[in-house]
């Protein structure tokens, strides 16, 4: 089942924090050095209860660079390839949610890539 959510992030001084508010649940909100490691914690919340959230950084290829998140707060991705990065894309940018996976699941296809990527350089 789909269901309407708001996806929000800030910076605040402490990091930056992600809250999902639906009204089929609890409002989540995390907080994290970065807004895609906020979003992890989000999703990881949400996933025990059968929800997902759409948005690109929760599809298994995406996947912010360190520096991405040291700089940039994770808000920009890396869509990955076995041959590497293929490209940026907006991390909060709207999906399917059919489309994005655990975040178990993303670091899985992540390391797997990654690893691939290395074997042929």
């Amino acid at each position: 089942m789909t269901v309407g959510a708001t996806i929000a992030w800030r910076y605040e001084s402490s990091g930056w924090v992600v809250r999902v508010d639906s009204p089929h649940f609890d409002p989540i909100e995390a907080s994290a050095d970065d807004a895609f490691e906020a979003l992890c914690v989000v999703r990881n919340a949400l996933e025990p209860l059968g929800w997902r959230v759409g948005v690109v950084g929760a599809q298994a290829d995406v996947w912010p660079s360190g520096m991405g998140r040291d700089q940039g707060g994770g808000l920009t991705s890396y869509r990955m390839t076995t041959a590497g990065a293929a490209g940026v894309v907006d991390t909060f940018e709207p999906v399917d949610p059919a489309t994005v996976t655990t975040v178990a699941e993303q670091r899985a296809e992540i390391d797997r890539l990654y690893d691939e990527s290395q074997r042929g350089a």
